[in-house]
């Protein structure tokens, strides 16, 4: 599951790389990291090269950019699991209020917690 997640387009970010010894700079936005290499998108076209041929600071950035992505895939699927289940089933018509209204909100990640209120009248 990790493999795939990381597998997952990135974030789109534009950034300026640097080569292993920072001779040499190039932009380009992050699509992806494996641990061992990288894709980087410049223009419509996407380059995969080694992680160790960037500076050490891009190969940090990299890294952790994936296991962001990573967590954001494993958090919308544990959100999809828990939207299914029968629990889950009650959020379905969960709003949020967004500025002096309701709207419609579907949950992105499972709930931490819960509060149950329960009223009774004897």
């Amino acid at each position: 599951m990790t493999i795939a997640s990381l597998a997952l387009v990135g974030s789109g970010l534009a950034r300026t790389w640097s080569n292993a010894d920072g001779s040499k700079t190039f932009e380009g936005e992050f699509v992806l990291c494996d641990g061992t290499s990288v894709t980087v998108k410049r223009g419509i076209k996407e380059i995969t090269f080694k992680l160790e041929l960037l500076s050490e600071d891009d190969q940090k950035w990299a890294k952790a950019e994936a296991v962001k992505i990573a967590a954001a895939a494993e958090n919308k699927e544990a959100a999809a699991d828990f939207a299914n289940s029968d629990f889950g089933k009650s959020f379905e018509k969960l709003q949020k209020l967004d500025g002096k209204k309701f709207v419609d909100h579907k949950l992105e990640e499972p709930p931490k917690y819960v509060l149950l209120y329960f009223s009774a009248s004897w």
